[in-house]
């Protein structure tokens, strides 16, 4: 007999109240003592921008209904809250109260926003692109304190920025850093505390490997829950814990893929893949953490990684004390669209025909939904749909083929929320398609290749968009007793944010389209829309602070999808606030440059930030002077040329078995040089050890045209250079635009 809707929202919400005693009372026992070595400030700026030096403390150890404490409110990831101030019948006065614009507050954070806020004792913490972390009053917005990490300078080479959140827990914040590294913050006043290298403790998980963090930590009765990002480069996928010192808490990691060159790894040393780039969800009632894992690499080759790929596009459970093996399910395989299972996982008890069980579930990028059995991974529905279009056949060898979805998703990262009111489930989608030309042969996948690169296996990247095509979004709630989609609606952009409900039967998603939005939950009728001037690529934090209901949200989006990265700033919402709106932002992308210049290279492209470039350096790429090469020029074939005051970010990598590096020098070095003796024209203008060099890998360093003129890119080892091994770089006047010539063919960007 199925409950009647009164007695299901009864039995849920006493369902909610249980819940929320047994976190609170979880929760009371995670201080463990705090952290005695507060490290070094060396190479960190801290900006206290109103000397206020209050909040936090040791909220950490008990979050209070009105705070939002972890990525996904509570340790389920539900998203879920009980406020209620905001209601049907007042969304419509609900207005902006205040922005802050991060770009005003330090000028080299990156545009695009993809960060989850917490807050805790009337704070907002927040994050920004390269780790750059903020304590914000959630009352007023006035800017407490700005935390700036030590360089991260090398991943400017990968067009990578992104940050989406800390965790808060001992009165400290903890965030994951690009160059993998761990960083714990005093919460109250912004200052490190300590950091740690993840590689340190788990094995060559390191920036040179492809590997990279962007994912927020979970922090669970004083244990730390990591992931990390990097499986289409290739890495091994892990998941590990820490205690909030940052010494391991567990002895070793769980690792999701065998190691490099064991069983179906075995074709090739790059091949991996299956990480965790989401946080987990933890099940307060048994400690267990479930996590998601991503694709096998290469993407879009299954030949090189035979078999099932098994724990890759999977929903794994370990005890959350010592990371041991609970169940394992996997959702795809194989997988040769790329269509990660990223969506962070939720636990919740639900009424499913009738009965109330504890239930597991999760949306992946193929653009459907799973739901299991918490305590045995028993599948209750597979499959369930969620996108309109989903078609994806075989790739084949050199011959394009369309996908619906493409790798973007289907439900990419975006998390979704169960609402207790109602019983659904509800997500936010992409609608969207790629054209793939997979890789003719295997000697094709390794072309050029080396540890650390992007492993896709296709000619063109992650494909190209069909003719005609646009991608879009929706929002989807499929009803937990049936496994049944109940409601839908669709919208323009893609939903790559998540959603948030709340007790008064609203749900809330942000857009690519820049609009934020309010739903009723039971319908899925859109009842309040909020135009806020930039692409949404994130999910809504609702908070209360003195019996107020207030909604953070960063906008600013993601370049990949809808035009985004064009913000990084932080709006709130409430009751009463300021209901005008802003422009919308554009959605079409630029007309064709003037005759003459080009679109940026492979080689040089406009970096994020002004006046900076990214330059790639292939050494030994194909037969050209017997490898003494650079991007397949040698003896001046390729000539770079550089705006005075200009910051480049130069990826090198070495394509050989045999050592080379980069150094940008003086012209008559070109005949000169020999080991040990070639200097740098400015500061940081080499590769490391550019006497001995690199096989097969990669290196990343950055410099700043200080001085114009004529200078040659050669490699430092004895007798490279005069075999043949340079091209020129030339530093113009600062009006100029950037240039790269190649052979022939002259190619110019224009900075905007």
């Amino acid at each position: 007999m199925v409950p009647s809707p009164s007695l299901r929202t009864r039995r849920s919400w006493l369902r909610v109240l249980l819940l929320g005693a047994v976190i609170v009372l979880a929760l009371v026992g995670c201080d463990v003592g705090g952290d005695d070595d507060k490290g070094s400030d060396a190479g960190t700026t801290v900006e206290d921008t109103n000397g206020d030096t209050t909040g936090g403390g040791n909220q950490a150890t008990s979050f209070s209904p009105d705070e939002w404490g972890t990525f996904g409110y509570s340790f389920d990831q539900n998203r879920h809250v009980p406020h209620d101030e905001i209601t049907k019948d007042n969304v419509a006065d609900l207005g902006r109260v205040f922005s802050v614009d991060f770009k005003k507050e330090d000028a080299t954070i990156p545009l695009g926003q993809q960060s989850y806020p917490l807050a805790v004792d009337g704070t907002l913490y927040v994050t920004t692109a390269f780790n750059h972390m903020f304590a914000v009053d959630g009352k007023t917005g006035a800017v407490k304190w700005h935390f700036k990490p030590s360089k991260i300078g090398p991943f400017k080479n990968f067009g990578l920025n992104t940050n989406r959140g800390v965790a808060y827990c001992d009165g400290k914040l903890f965030m994951l850093t690009l160059d993998m590294r761990f960083i714990s913050v005093d919460a109250s006043t912004g200052k490190l505390a300590k950091e740690v290298f993840i590689y340190d403790a788990v094995k060559d998980a390191k920036p040179a490997f492809g590997y990279y963090e962007t994912t927020a930590p979970v922090c669970y009765q004083g244990t730390l829950l990591v992931g990390s990002s990097g499986s289409d480069n290739g890495v091994r996928g892990f998941f590990m814990g820490y205690n909030t010192d940052l010494t391991p808490a567990w002895p070793n990691p769980y690792w999701t893929v065998p190691p490099e060159g064991q069983d179906w790894r075995s074709k090739g040393r790059f091949h991996g893949g299956g990480t965790s780039w989401m946080p987990p969800a933890v099940d307060p009632e048994t400690g267990i953490a479930y996590f998601s894992t991503a694709n096998p690499s290469p993407d879009f080759f299954a030949d090189l990684r035979p078999g099932s790929n098994p724990k890759t596009n999977s929903v794994i459970a370990v005890d959350v004390k010592t990371g041991e093996e609970k169940w394992w399910r996997q959702q795809l395989a194989p997988d040769e669209w790329d269509y990660d299972t990223a969506q962070p996982p939720q636990v919740y008890t639900a009424t499913i025909n009738g009965d109330d069980r504890r239930v597991v579930s999760v949306a992946t990028k193929e653009g459907v939904w799973f739901a299991y059995d918490a305590a045995t991974g028993e599948p209750i529905y597979e499959r369930v749909k969620i996108i309109d279009r989903l078609e994806h056949p075989r790739l084949q060898p050199g011959k394009p083929v369309t996908i619906y979805p493409s790798a973007l998703g289907g439900i990419n990262f975006s998390p979704g929320s169960y609402d207790p009111t109602t019983n659904y489930i509800i997500n936010s989608s992409v609608e969207s398609a790629a054209v793939l030309i997979q890789a003719k042969s295997a000697e094709d996948v390794y072309k050029d290749r080396v540890r650390g690169d992007v492993d896709t296996g296709a000619i063109n990247g992650f494909g190209e968009t069909p003719k005609g095509w646009h991608d879009s979004g929706g929002v989807t709630a499929i009803d937990l007793d049936t496994g049944k989609v109940a409601w839908k609606f669709k919208t323009p952009e893609p939903e790559r944010g998540g959603v948030t409900t709340t007790a008064s039967g609203l749900g809330f998603v942000g857009g690519g389209d820049g609009v934020f939005r309010a739903f009723d939950t039971s319908s899925g009728d859109v009842l309040w829309k909020f135009q806020t001037g930039n692409q949404i690529a994130s999910g809504a934090t609702s908070y209360m602070i003195d019996g107020k209901q207030y909604l953070a949200l960063t906008i600013g989006g993601s370049f990949t999808s809808s035009l985004g990265g064009t913000a990084s700033r932080l709006d709130v919402f409430a009751l009463g606030g300021d209901k005008t709106q802003s422009k919308p932002p554009k959605l079409t992308a630029e007309p064709p440059p003037p005759a003459g210049e080009a679109p940026p290279t492979q080689y040089l492209s406009l970096g994020a930030e002004p006046k900076t470039l990214g330059l790639q350096v292939l050494a030994a790429k194909g037969a050209v002077g017997g490898g003494l090469n650079f991007n397949g020029f040698n003896r001046g074939g390729m000539t770079v040329t550089i705006p005075q005051g200009y910051t480049v970010n130069v990826t090198f990598k070495n394509v050989s078995q045999s050592p080379h590096s980069a150094l940008i020098t003086s012209v008559d070095q070109i005949k000169e040089v020999q080991a040990g003796t070639g200097k740098p024209a400015f500061p940081g203008s080499s590769t490391e050890g550019p006497e001995s060099g690199i096989t097969s890998g990669t290196q990343y360093f950055d410099f700043v045209a200080q001085k114009t003129g004529t200078y040659a890119l050669l490699c430092g080892l004895a007798g490279h250079a005069i075999g043949g091994q340079w091209n020129y770089v030339k530093v113009v006047g600062a009006n100029e635009k950037p240039q790269i010539k190649l052979g022939d063919k002259m190619f110019t960007l224009s900075p905007k």
